[in-house]
């Protein structure tokens, strides 16, 4: 009888996918055409563009960017959007680390610069960075915009310099208690899904999300990289950030415990050394060093050395 050979699974036949906010993966999915629709709707929520004007006036301008050592790969190609003199900077944020902030705020100062180097107006124009987040780290709203303002909250002083968040926990907390999303709550978690099963029940009747599915579906398969990326620099750079926030915190805790426990010895200390004082007039009383103990948690043995 013939030996059945089993082969094993394969990827196609799989429902899991890998995570659509993996880097090369969401890169890949913003700037595929067939995800044009898509973007120019999440735009549409941060600019004064509709996405009807966004989608027919919307360029990756990724290859504009100064990269300076382009065969040694020490720069970082990501994702920048334009549309009309608005720059857009796209960041995929698995983490709410500090090396990941710093990175991205980094990121989006070099734009800005990059841009005021180029002759660029800058004074009528703005200078975007849009983070998808996984992790929430402000409160429930889905987009939340940054700018530079004084301490009252009143004054802007760089109006066209923003920075937005999406906070894409929160829709992914709706789906997940059966609470009806919008068509950008459901983009949002697409990018979070790792089942095809899910993937297709959530796009199913949408033109545009189907062919977000099929995007990551097809992404599952072969893998493409956009942008230049140095992995071993960035994440030394970004291991020492965080090795310097966990210093810094061990340090603060430190001290606290340090103080805390200050404190507390000193109280003790200080208890004691009224209780002596109360004991050596107490003795100048003549009372009897039993009675003293009682009255002050002295031991005999300590009273009898104050004589």
């Amino acid at each position: 009888m013939p030996k059945t050979i089993i082969k094993p699974e394969t990827k196609k036949n799989s429902d899991t996918l890998i995570t659509p906010m993996f880097d090369p993966i969401f890169k890949s999915i913003i700037q595929n055409p067939k995800f044009k629709n898509l973007l120019s709707l999440i735009i549409s929520q941060i600019t004064v563009y509709s996405p009807g004007y966004i989608y027919e006036n919307l360029v990756f301008a990724n290859t504009e960017l100064p990269i300076e050592n382009y065969k040694e790969r020490k720069k970082i190609t990501d994702i920048i959007v334009k549309v009309e003199g608005t720059i857009i900077n796209i960041e995929a944020n698995r983490t709410a680390k500090a090396s990941m902030i710093a990175k991205n705020n980094v990121y989006h100062h070099k734009i800005a610069y990059d841009r005021y180097l180029s002759g660029d107006k800058i004074d009528d124009s703005e200078t975007l960075q849009l983070n998808f987040n996984v992790v929430n780290r402000f409160d429930d709203r889905l987009f939340i915009k940054f700018t530079m303002k004084d301490d009252t909250g009143k004054f802007i002083e760089e109006e066209n310099f923003k920075r937005i968040h999406i906070n894409m926990a929160n829709p992914l907390d709706k789906y997940y208690n059966n609470i009806e999303l919008s068509k950008i709550e459901k983009v949002l978690v697409m990018f979070q899904l790792t089942s095809r099963k899910k993937l297709k029940e959530i796009s199913k009747g949408d033109k545009d999300l189907e062919n977000m599915a099929k995007i990551i579906e097809d992404l599952n398969e072969d893998e493409h990289i956009i942008g230049l990326y140095d992995k071993e620099k960035m994440e030394a750079w970004m291991k020492k950030i965080d090795h310097d926030e966990a210093t810094k915190e061990g340090l603060e805790q430190g001290l606290e415990q340090g103080l805390e426990k200050g404190l507390e010895q000193g109280l003790e200390q200080g208890s004691i050394n009224k209780a002596i004082e109360i004991a050596k007039n107490m003795l100048k009383e003549k009372m009897k060093i039993s009675d003293i103990s009682r009255l002050t948690g002295l031991d005999e043995k300590t009273i009898q050395s104050l004589k």
